[in-house]
This record gives C-alpha cells, sequence and structure tokens, in this order.
C-alpha cells in the first residue's frame, strides 16, 4: 500500500549546507554518467532555446548544452545558493555566453508566452505548492511545437530502489533529503490525474524503476 504524501519543508531545501550537499551529490551523478541527459536528447530536446525549472546546480542543463549544438539555456531556481553554484559551473565549463541562471519560481516564469523552443525539469515536481498552476505555466512558456519533459521520484519506488538510491548518497544531509523528497513524490496515478486539470493533459506519463517520467509536445 502507497504511503500518504507529505509534502517537503521548504526551509531544508532552501538552506545553504543543503545546496552544498546536493551539489557534491550531482557531481558524483554527473561523473558516473547517470544524469538524465540522454532521455533528453531522446524525447526530443536537441535544439533552440531551454528553459529548465527547479535547475539546482546547473549540471544536467549544463550537460545538455555540451551535448547539443547552436542551443542556449536559462535555469531557473528559487533558491540564491544554488543559482550561485549553477552560475560558477557555467564559468567553470566556459558556458556562461549559452547559460543564464535566474533566481525565480516555476509557478511564475518571468519569460512571455512561447519564449522557449524546450522545458524540462528534472527532481523538483514534489516541491511545488500547486503543481496543476505551474504546468500550466510552464506550458505557457513552451513555443507551439515545442517539446517537454519532466522526471521525479516516485514515492511508491520498490525496496530495492529505494535502497540502490539510499546507498548512494553522499553524505546524511542528502540522505535525509532524499528521504524526504521520496515522501513528498507523487505516484504516476496522481500525476495523471494533475495533469487532467492542464493543457498537458495529452502528455506520456511513465513510471520507471527509480521514478516518474512526463514528456510531449506542444501541438497548438
Amino acid at each position: 500500500m502507497t504511503t500518504r504524501r507529505v509534502p517537503e519543508r521548504e526551509c531544508s531545501t532552501l538552506s545553504q549546507t543543503h545546496a552544498a550537499a546536493y551539489d557534491r551529490m550531482q557531481e558524483a551523478l554527473r561523473e558516473r554518467g547517470w544524469l538524465e541527459t540522454g532521455e533528453l536528447l531522446q524525447s526530443g530536446l536537441v535544439s533552440g532555446r531551454a528553459l529548465e525549472a527547479g535547475s539546482g546546480p546547473g549540471y544536467l542543463g549544463l550537460e545538455w548544452l555540451e551535448r547539443t549544438r547552436n542551443t542556449r539555456l536559462v535555469g531557473l531556481d528559487k533558491s540564491p545558493d544554488m543559482v550561485a553554484i549553477a552560475r560558477r559551473h557555467a564559468q567553470e565549463l566556459g558556458l556562461e555566453e549559452r547559460a543564464r541562471h535566474l533566481i525565480g519560481f516555476a509557478e511564475a516564469v518571468p519569460f512571455a508566452d512561447g519564449a522557449f523552443d524546450s522545458v524540462f525539469s528534472s527532481r523538483s515536481l514534489h516541491e511545488w505548492i500547486d503543481p496543476a498552476t505551474t504546468f500550466t505555466e510552464l506550458w505557457r512558456v513552451l513555443k507551439v511545437g515545442g517539446r517537454f519533459f519532466l522526471s521525479d521520484l516516485r514515492r511508491d519506488l520498490s525496496r530495492s530502489a529505494r535502497s540502490f538510491l539510499e546507498h548512494r548518497m553522499t553524505s546524511h544531509v542528502v540522505l535525509d533529503g532524499l528521504r524526504a523528497s521520496i515522501d513528498a513524490a507523487y505516484t504516476a496515478t496522481e500525476i495523471t490525474a494533475l495533469l487532467d486539470q492542464t493543457e498537458l493533459c495529452g502528455c506520456e506519463v511513465i513510471e520507471t524503476s527509480f521514478g516518474l517520467q512526463v514528456m510531449g509536445a506542444k501541438l497548438e
């Protein structure tokens, strides 16, 4: 039986300690080739200007830039510490001309309708206070013909999948954060019901071993 969802406490996800620990953990995932860059490319996000909602320390979006040509990225995150880390990584990788990382909220994206060729997000859905509103806002800034990709953990992880993830956390801070994030995550059924309230109702919801993926194209 799936446990009741427990929303994540915002104070823990915004702390400087959490940002530094999460940065180290994401760096380890990048070094092992475990970021979702391949899934982004396979889903059709290969060109143009992209928005990454909840960009964190920036590794996913920056790796996407490295693996595409003539692309640009805007990373949006509510944590000033995360944004500062992402800007530093962009400079270290020589990508500061193609990447902008801004402090902001996914439920109120500071860009015009249809400003982006693609929109993606990883591991931030469970933090959204009003998911239906946020989905609608991200869809608003996506161009007609643009691609959408979102992934997150799932609350109904198998015991073996949960154990696999827990044993790969790099500190007690991120281990506690992982457990809180799983408790705050959604199931595929819950996400489908949320999407049915929005213009994203035609998007595909896929269960993976370690989470969920939502993907689709804005046709009109």
